[in-house]
């Protein structure tokens, strides 16, 4: 069992690595740092009002 898991491991670690996969996880790596709207604003319209 440990060997199979081992071998699974290396094998999913030698797939991430593969140099045509790299644009898509650096654009993965952005998507949180990418917002239209900057952490701890309000978006348009909501003036920091709730509905309560």
């Amino acid at each position: 069992m440990t060997t199979l898991l081992l071998l699974l491991f290396v094998g999913l670690w030698a797939w991430a690595w593969q140099p045509r996969l790299r644009s898509g996880f650096d654009a993965a790596a952005r998507l949180a740092v990418d917002d239209d709207v900057p952490a701890g604003e309000a978006l348009a319209g909501d003036n920091g009002r709730t509905n309560a």
